[in-house]
């Protein structure tokens, strides 16, 4: 009998025997493992021990240990079963911790935007406007031969006036260059003077379509813009070198795989970004697997991909094409059915033209690409669920049943009328009644909602200022859509929320932020159980990819993809999500990340 070995970070070194897939079926492990599974010739197996293995599967939710072969899962064993396999020379690589879950996905983030944050000035957090503009002059004093002081996460609402800032109180602590601050949606940016000169901004500037200049009442820029007047200064800002993107993607990626994630879903991704990713992937220097959604904006990138179909690497693939249909709530450019509570004159943008959404989203999908459209207001998520309408009939009255076009995405989906809620599915279960399809392909068939749970927590304070109370019965309702029958992915949307996972579960269990207010959560009605949130990162992420027989869950025939953690999470206060660390990280049967040793003294007291 072999002794446990200590799990490690490289790749594992598993005894190979004829009679170890022979004891999987002796031991009654059979009856995880198809037929033709148990007939394949044996390859290396390892046991995963240690932790209980939740596995998201209702047959059989829970395992002690994994038996896995070439990163598949082989079987799910009990402790016996481990003991037996183990005895006749199996190796035992024992995790830490109490719990490991099927692989956590972060649905909808930005990976880039995350890498090049991390290098930028960071205001996340900054309470006021003082402590916002002492975090740039610090780094800009830092940073004296920086062209451009660049920076993302101020958030006007987190501060006591609740008002937009303008250039001139940027000018006071960056007068030499231009300065660039994103706020923290992604969706207005803050600019200094001679940033506004750099890009040719004055008061005889138009606003552009789908964006707007912000101006006092002479007409004179703020300094202020939002959605595609940020265009206006994005194109003049200079870009990053590939060595640049390249750090900041490495550093993404492994920032995210110490998360706990073992996947991520890009939205955005243009062709240089994933040239580097395909060089990363071929080297080995891919920690999780990636799928990419190609912005709309790189026309090149999305000819090819009408032209040449999906791409797939070792750890990446290219599914989709990423559209905005609205801007964000925060900036007021989320476009509402009625105006803004706190603007009456104001209805937010259509970031991009309707019509002309429409019909890129329609080429997208004849071309057998999955779309994914930023749909943040209930009349940009009113006008999406209209084209998914349009689309879905007509693929399936041509008889086109296999593609992940007929899982189109709506990515944020934050504010949706009570009315079109239940019209997710109605409109899935219509367009195939229409078509005569077969009853077995509803459950392939879907309009997907993308959400993050960190968005309600960080915009209760201000949202119903926003939307009135009225229009919150549809705000951030995860619980409503689920009920209604639609599948729920969930994600980050970092930078603009933290990646970790964990605090995107715990948002969605409590509707509370850390300090567990408001009491009993915010709009508690639209709270989820925590096996549901977790399924929401699992096989909702595997579903909303097209990957459910790959991935999601802790089966037979699926890859060993797992989040370790150190306290289980069901059987503990929802506040264990935020105080107890993931300890691992295991992509196809390999730990790509785990959590360095404590000091000893830490340790003894765990």
């Amino acid at each position: 009998m072999r002794s446990a070995r200590p799990w490690s970070a490289g790749a594992l070194r598993p005894l190979v025997t004829a009679a170890i897939l022979g004891a999987l079926v002796s031991a009654g492990c059979s009856r995880q493992a198809t037929s033709e599974e148990a007939s394949v010739p044996p390859g290396e197996i390892v046991v995963f021990s240690g932790p209980r293995f939740w596995t998201g599967e209702p047959a059989r939710p829970w395992a002690d240990g994994l038996a896995v072969r070439d990163g598949r899962i082989v079987a799910l064993l009990e402790r016996h079963e481990i003991a037996r396999l183990v005895a006749q020379g199996a190796e035992d690589v024992r995790l830490p911790g109490e719990v490991a879950l099927p692989g956590l996905v972060d649905g909808h983030g930005h990976l880039l935007g995350y890498g090049l944050a991390r290098r930028s000035v960071d205001l996340v957090g900054a309470d006021s406007l003082e402590q916002t503009l002492a975090r740039v002059a610090a780094w800009a004093r830092s940073h004296p031969d920086a062209p451009w002081v660049l920076g993302r996460g101020w958030d006007q609402n987190d501060w006591p006036r609740k008002a937009f800032p303008d250039a001139d109180r940027l000018d006071q602590v960056v007068p030499d260059r231009p300065c660039a601050l994103r706020r923290i949606d992604g969706h207005a940016l803050w600019v200094n003077r001679a940033a506004l000169a750099a890009a040719g901004i004055d008061a005889r500037t138009p606003d552009p379509a789908g964006g707007q200049i912000l101006r006092d009442r002479t007409g004179r820029p703020t300094g202020i813009l939002v959605d595609s007047a940020m265009d206006l200064v994005d194109r003049v800002v200079p870009e990053p070198d590939d060595a640049t993107v390249r750090r900041a993607l490495e550093d993404a990626v492994a920032s995210l795989s110490a998360f706990g994630l073992t996947g991520f879903h890009d939205m955005g991704t243009d062709g240089r970004t994933l040239g580097i990713i395909r060089e990363m992937d071929a080297a080995g220097r891919l920690p999780l697997r990636l799928t990419l959604y190609a912005s709309a904006d790189d026309e090149e990138l999305v000819a090819r991909l009408m032209r040449d179909g999906p791409e797939q690497g070792r750890r990446f693939r290219v599914v989709g094409v990423k559209f905005y249909a609205d801007g964000a709530l925060g900036s007021r450019g989320a476009r509402l059915l009625a105006p803004y509570n706190d603007q009456p004159d104001h209805l937010g943008l259509f970031v991009t033209d309707p019509t002309e959404l429409r019909s890129r989203v329609l080429e997208t999908m004849r071309a057998g690409l999955q779309p994914a459209v930023h749909a943040i207001g209930d009349a940009a998520n009113r006008l999406v669920l209209e084209i998914y309408a349009g689309g879905l009939r007509e693929l399936l009255a041509a008889g086109r049943t296999s593609s992940l076009a007929l899982r189109p995405r709506i990515e944020h989906a934050q504010v949706v009328a009570p009315p079109d809620i239940p019209r997710f599915r109605s409109i899935v279960d219509d367009a195939l009644a229409a078509a005569g399809a077969a009853e077995a392909l509803r459950r392939h068939v879907a309009i997907v909602a993308s959400m993050q749970p960190s968005h309600a927590t960080s915009d209760m304070p201000w949202a119903e200022r926003r939307l009135g109370s009225a229009r919150l019965r549809g705000a951030y309702a995860w619980r409503s859509l689920i009920d209604a029958g639609v599948p729920l992915v969930f994600g980050s949307d970092v930078p603009v929320e933290s990646a970790d996972p964990r605090t995107g579960l715990y948002a969605a269990v409590t509707r509370t932020d850390a300090r567990g207010l408001p009491p009993g959560g915010w709009l508690p009605a639209e709270r989820v159980p925590l096996e549901r949130a977790v399924r929401a990162y699992t096989l909702g992420a595997a579903f909303a990819a097209g990957r459910e027989r790959d991935e999601g869950t802790l089966a037979p025939g699926k890859r060993c993809d797992l989040t370790v953690l150190r306290v289980d999470p069901f059987g503990n206060p929802p506040r264990t999500l935020l105080d107890d660390p993931v300890l691992a990280t295991v992509v196809d049967g390999q730990v790509t990340w785990r959590a360095p040793a404590p000091p000893p003294e830490q340790a003894a007291t765990k």
